[in-house]
């Protein structure tokens, strides 16, 4: 079955594979969601894809606030309606659960291995997260070596926040070490802040990095 929405087609293969060609963002590709990703399905005046906790590394990396991509507006809501049901149909059959998926279902776009920010530059290699700071960081930033390298197996949890205003949007990493009062990310040695024109591509790593250190 075929739908055409706001972000391009959406085809459900009629037993348990969900694939979105996302024409309106054609960085985001195509997407190719299983049922087991899924803790629901809903049409209110658009269909929406209530993805399970830890399916998707896009939304656990923004925290959820990237689940529009999974809004589809559709002129057929009868339509939409029927595929609706045959999805809650198809996870029955295979009683998934509502509860978090135990491992990532949805595969990250395409994702360098390194990004470079206002402040600093982050690569993976070697098991590292490398950051290299420029001159003209701040001194806090610097504080704890530059370079400065951290194990992925000292990751706890990766974050990506967009620019808000006049503030620089971000990816930043946490460890077991990383205070509960956090620095603002111009001062985080564990944050780089991101050029506006570069905020997909950031996602695009943060969301890599994620099931890097939480496969």
């Amino acid at each position: 079955m075929l739908l055409q929405t706001n972000h391009g087609v959406l085809e459900w293969d009629g037993t348990g594979t969900i694939r979105v060609q996302y024409d309106a963002s054609p960085r985001l590709g195509e997407r190719v969601i299983p049922v087991e990703a899924l803790r629901g399905v809903d049409v209110s005046g658009e269909l929406r894809l209530e993805l399970r906790e830890h399916a998707d590394p896009l939304l656990s990396v923004t925290g959820g606030s990237f689940e529009a991509i999974y809004h589809f507006e559709v002129d057929d809501l009868a339509a939409a309606e029927r595929l609706a049901s045959e999805i809650r149909i198809a996870r029955a059959r295979r009683a998934v659960p509502e509860t978090a998926a135990t491992r990532w279902l949805v595969a990250t776009p395409p994702a360098a291995d390194a990004l470079e920010g206002k402040d600093a530059t982050v690569a993976v290699a070697q098991g590292l997260l490398m950051f290299a700071y420029p001159r003209s960081a701040t001194r806090r930033k610097k504080a704890d070596g530059n370079p400065r390298s951290v194990p992925l197996t000292d990751i706890l949890g990766v974050e990506w926040v967009p620019r808000a205003g006049r503030h620089a949007g971000f990816v930043r990493v946490g460890t077991a070490q990383t205070p509960l009062d956090r620095p603002k990310p111009k001062h985080d040695p564990a944050a780089v802040r991101i050029a506006p024109e570069g905020e997909l591509d950031a996602l695009f790593f943060a969301a890599r990095l994620l099931t890097r250190v939480q496969p």
